[in-house]
């Protein structure tokens, strides 16, 4: 039930994060505001306010803290692009120091793997999950072929070469589907609509809405959710993965591929 409720967030467009925010932050705020009315007790507005303040508080750790995590994520993912086009420009330039025919089969074959890893493919992409695992197996078959043909330390430089383009692939796949676990958006989307509840409950307390200013906080929140999700999601929005590595590596690597 929880995962279906988290899995709503995903449905709804960045651009529209906002705005529904917005709203909902609004309607728990007015929510709060008319609850005080009617059933307010006696405690004082001071007393109230020590109350929102604690929640504020524990918002803006939970804010912070999920902002941390979704960063995280994307600065991984930064990193292993580089990383993967470094080792698969490694790999290619060892592959030109071994002879014909292996050698140059082992220079297309990695090649044609640098383009389809120019955009590390989604976990609904299965086709191009699959062949890309297709090609690390070609390309380890292709390995394993060509060492036997060099002497000790060349084929173990070849080896280790190939295997880390193998491993950071995978690793890169792995932190591309790695996403702040969607329960803590909805806890974080539900704990911000509580805060605006108690917001509306105290502001009642006071005597004033103050709508307007309520208006700005509740955008403020709604715009930080927006970013965190932005940073999250590694196909949407307007914060994506520098490619340039992989496609300066592919255009590099375009005459011996082709």
């Amino acid at each position: 039930m929880i995962s279906d409720l988290a899995g709503l967030i995903d449905l709804v467009p960045l651009p529209a994060i906002p705005a529904v925010l917005l709203a909902l932050f609004f309607i728990a705020a007015e929510l709060g505001f008319r609850y005080h009315r009617r059933f307010g007790g006696d405690g004082g507005a001071e007393d109230e306010s020590q109350v929102l303040s604690t929640a504020l508080l524990v918002l803006a750790l939970l804010l912070g803290f999920t902002f941390s995590m979704a960063l995280s994520r994307y600065d991984e993912r930064r990193q292993l692009v580089v990383q993967e086009a470094n080792d698969i420009g490694t790999a290619w330039l060892r592959a030109g120091l071994v002879a014909a025919p292996h050698g140059p089969a082992l220079q297309n074959a990695l090649a044609d793997y640098a383009r389809i890893r120019v955009t590390s493919p989604l976990p609904h992409e299965t086709e191009k999950l699959a062949r890309a695992a297709a090609l690390r197996n070609h390309v380890w078959a292709i390995t394993a072929t060509a060492q036997a043909t060099l002497d000790g330390p060349r084929a173990t430089n070849l080896v280790s070469a190939v295997n880390a383009v193998l491993d950071t692939g995978t690793q890169r796949e792995k932190a591309v589907a790695a996403r702040v676990p969607g329960e803590v958006m909805l806890l974080l989307v539900v704990f911000a609509s509580v805060a605006c509840f108690l917001l509306g409950y105290v502001l009642d307390a006071h005597g004033h809405r103050h709508r307007f200013a309520s208006g700005i906080l509740f955008l403020l929140m709604g715009l930080t959710i927006m970013l965190i999700l932005d940073l999250d999601r590694p196909a949407d929005g307007a914060i994506l993965i520098d490619q340039s590595a992989m496609e300066a590596l592919v255009a590099s690597l375009a005459p011996a591929g082709g």
